[in-house]
């Protein structure tokens, strides 16, 4: 079956679709992630939105909707924590990091959770999306645009020097938590719908190939969202070419992407110095 005809099927289409959407927007979170450091964020709010999925599907609730719930209060713990000391949110993050994910397991295997929709919750499943699900998605994924857009000079400062942002008048604990705040929604809404592992290569790996060759906030916005569409694009085609789940063919051409733009840029910087 080609490429074409499988797009005819709306599933399909409909995956392909919010796969663009998100591939293209969802970097831009990803520079969030990278250059305010909260990769370990990033996982503590995973492993939240797990240990929420976890608990919905025991007692036949919504996934997103308790994964939200978990995300959100996970952030305004780390935020009134950070507000306090960094030393305290870092150490408090690696603790809700290693607790919600072994409560989640836990409660998995208490309440006899089918193993399938166990895996669910981490590979995902993009042709599942229903249509409620893929308007939910491209709708987020256009917030997040609006939310650069509208704050860039604020967000650029924070991104920046959160002190030297507070110095100019800029609300930087405001905006920090509004960052937190889309961060902690990204992920669960991502893990939720389309999975952990598609999460790495929409969220941090088109952002990890910007920040290689960016000279500026707005370029380094542009290249992830640019290079998260490639990227998006070509997994999809060569997941559905090869007969692979579209998870892993994404992952797979954003690893490449990433090790091939690693080494030109290495053997660039080498010639200049020589």
């Amino acid at each position: 079956m080609s490429i074409l005809q499988a797009l005819a099927y709306p599933p399909i289409l409909r995956g392909a679709l919010v796969l663009l959407v998100a591939g293209t927007l969802f970097p831009l979170v990803g520079v969030f992630v990278l250059r305010l450091n909260l990769i370990t964020l990033r996982f503590a709010l995973m492993h939240s939105s797990l240990l929420g999925a976890s608990i919905a599907l025991a007692i036949g609730a919504s996934p997103l909707v308790i994964g939200i719930g978990a995300n959100m209060l996970l952030v305004l713990i780390v935020s009134a924590a950070g507000a306090r000391s960094e030393s305290n949110a870092g150490h408090l993050t690696t603790f809700f990091m290693v607790f919600t994910v072994g409560l989640a397991f836990a409660i998995l295997y208490r309440f006899n959770v089918p193993a399938r929709e166990s895996l669910g919750l981490l590979w995902g499943n993009i042709f599942a999306l229903t249509p409620l699900d893929a308007i939910l998605t491209v709708g987020f994924a256009v917030l997040v645009l609006v939310f650069v857009v509208l704050l860039f000079p604020q967000i650029t400062a924070v991104l920046y020097d959160r002190e030297t942002a507070f110095t100019t008048g800029i609300e930087d604990r405001t905006v920090y938590l509004a960052i937190l705040v889309v961060v902690g929604l990204t992920i669960t809404l991502v893990m939720g719908l389309i999975g952990a592992l598609l999460l790495d290569a929409v969220l941090i790996l088109p952002a990890l190939i910007a920040g290689l060759g960016s000279r500026s906030t707005r370029g380094l916005f542009l290249r992830a969202s640019l290079w998260g569409a490639v990227i998006s694009i070509t997994g999809f085609v060569s997941a559905l070419w090869i007969d692979i789940p579209v998870s892993s063919g994404v992952t797979l051409v954003g690893a490449v992407a990433l090790g091939a733009t690693a080494m030109y840029s290495h053997f660039t910087n080498r010639r200049r110095v020589r």
